[in-house]
């Protein structure tokens, strides 16, 4: 039986996926590999262990898998990553994550220059440090001769196509994320380009999510067990990945993801553009646009409280949110705002930080715990909201990624949501989605299993107290938002005056 191998670079791994054309899951394997924070609001990783990572998932996997016919590897990867390369594709910068929000007073700048609205249109990535469009901005101001070093600037995905390949391709789903990339005609956006006046040649060619590419380097070919005429299939962005992988493609289908990060996404046969440029639009191919809105703060907030705040609470996602079911919903009325990494839709903000709002002499660690897990639901509404309120309700609302591995946290985000919630206790939704899009470029048809779909069902009784805590959430951080600014310049200014964070 034909089987297809989808490979899947997110932040915090790789993972490796063999499907049939069935859909039956016949091998796996996943590679972890750690973030570097140097200094604040700096995000990186190092291209080279993510590369291994990737070169490993797929000789892994391979060695799990006989009697079956090999069909090629179709890539899925995380959003709005960027590095420097020189003429030999080496890396000469670290290679900047979606969380990395160096480039805070560059967004900002854009916004007073009153070309936001208009970039945004075009490219359909709202004005954020996340995009790369702001972090080139930020190497043309502080490090000019990165920009003049740089043989090309690519993506954690065109890095790891070019090693294996030689070629330097972008899919339009990954491109239409950089806010560089004009959707429209499907080439790199001259207005982007006007702004930031680095030559297009420094850039990949755009192409489909379905372009093949055969003729993978021997000396990699031979490392992962694998003929080097494999065909590789460029695939599109995770997020786009998801969506279909998911299966919420119909009109009035709704898909949230949660894992490091999350994401509230429909899928739609245009653009959909929001007058505030909160909703951002990237391409999956000729027929979708998936449109939604992203939060930068998901379950890397349970590593974070693991770690720093209560070492004391357990380092695993599934027995973390256990630990909160002692306490009553609404953690007695504390609430956090859960935005340690700033914060992206629906306010767009990298000067947002992390709040616990009405703190009481009879709050334990638990309390704390049971609030960030109801923060970060709270968070996902506001963004269900904004892109309801441009689409309608929706009717049916799927869930996938890491944190649908505790059943109790995907009871509380229906709680909190005052929705039912439809959840598939199957593999990782961007690889299936990579999967899909990897069999539809080689003509294979594809049969994707969702027959294990559970329903959860919201308790009613809990509707007026959590719409009432959501209240106090969203006015909490509308009255700090001039504090979360004016708290950015402080440290920006004690920063320059001490030295710190220069360059």
């Amino acid at each position: 039986m034909t089987y297809l191998l989808a490979i899947d670079i997110g932040t915090t791994s790789t993972k490796g996926l063999a499907v049939t054309a069935m859909g039956e899951v016949i091998a796996s394997h996943q590679i972890f590999y750690p973030t570097q924070y140097p200094k604040p609001g700096h995000v990186e990783q190092d291209p080279e262990v993510i590369f291994q990572a990737v070169i490993k998932s797929i000789q892994e996997v391979s060695k799990k898998i006989t009697g079956h016919r090999f069909a090629g590897i179709c890539f899925s990867a995380a959003m709005h990553s960027v590095m420097g390369v020189d003429e030999n594709g080496n890396p000469i910068t670290p290679l900047i994550t979606w969380a990395d929000t160096r480039s805070s007073a560059q967004s900002k700048k854009i916004k007073s220059l009153g070309i936001a609205q208009q970039l945004y249109e075009e490219t359909g990535t709202p004005i954020h440090p996340m995009s790369p469009l702001c972090k080139l901005l930020w190497w043309k101001e502080n490090q000019p001769e990165i920009i003049e070093r740089a043989h090309k600037f690519i993506s954690i995905k065109e890095f790891v196509i070019h090693r294996l390949t030689g070629e330097y391709l972008i899919d339009y789903s990954t491109a239409s994320a950089t806010g560089l990339f004009d959707m429209e005609q499907l080439k790199w956006s001259a207005k982007a380009f006007e702004l930031h006046q680095i030559l297009p040649e420094k850039f990949s060619i755009p192409v489909s999510i379905y372009h093949q590419v055969v003729g993978i380097h021997s000396s990699f070919a031979q490392q992962m067990e694998i003929d080097r005429q494999t065909r590789i299939i460029l695939g599109a962005s995770d997020g786009c990945s998801a969506q279909l992988g998911s299966g919420a493609m119909g009109q009035g289908e709704l898909a949230i993801t949660l894992g490091t990060s999350g994401a509230v996404r429909v899928a739609s046969n245009k653009k959909i553009v929001d007058a505030r440029g909160r909703i951002f639009n990237y391409i999956l191919d000729d027929e979708f646009f998936i449109c939604g809105g992203a939060t930068n703060n998901g379950t890397a907030l349970l590593n974070w409280y693991a770690e720093k705040f209560d070492p004391t609470s357990s380092k695993n996602l599934v027995e973390f949110v256990e630990e909160v079911n002692s306490i009553s919903a609404g953690a007695e009325g504390l609430i956090a705002l859960p935005f340690l990494l700033g914060e992206r839709a629906p306010m767009y903000d990298p000067d947002a930080r992390g709040v616990f709002f009405g703190v009481s002499m009879n709050h334990t660690r638990k309390h704390f715990q049971r609030s960030l897990i109801e923060g970060i639901c709270f968070e996902l509404k506001s963004i269900v909201n904004a892109i309801e309120q441009s689409v309608g309700q929706s009717k049916k609302i799927v869930v996938s990624g890491g944190f649908t591995h505790s059943t109790t946290w995907v009871q509380i985000l229906s709680n909190v949501l005052g929705r039912e919630l439809i959840f598939s206790d199957n593999y990782d939704a961007s690889a299936l989605g990579a999967i899909a899009i990897g069999f539809k470029s080689l003509g294979i048809t594809f049969k994707m299993d969702h027959s294990d779909e559970r329903i959860f069902y919201p308790d009613k009784s809990l509707r007026e107290l959590y719409e009432a805590q959501f209240e106090i959430f969203e006015t909490v951080y509308l009255q700090l938002a001039s504090s979360f600014e004016k708290l950015s310049d402080l440290k920006l200014s004690s920063s320059l005056r001490t030295g710190i964070g220069q360059g």
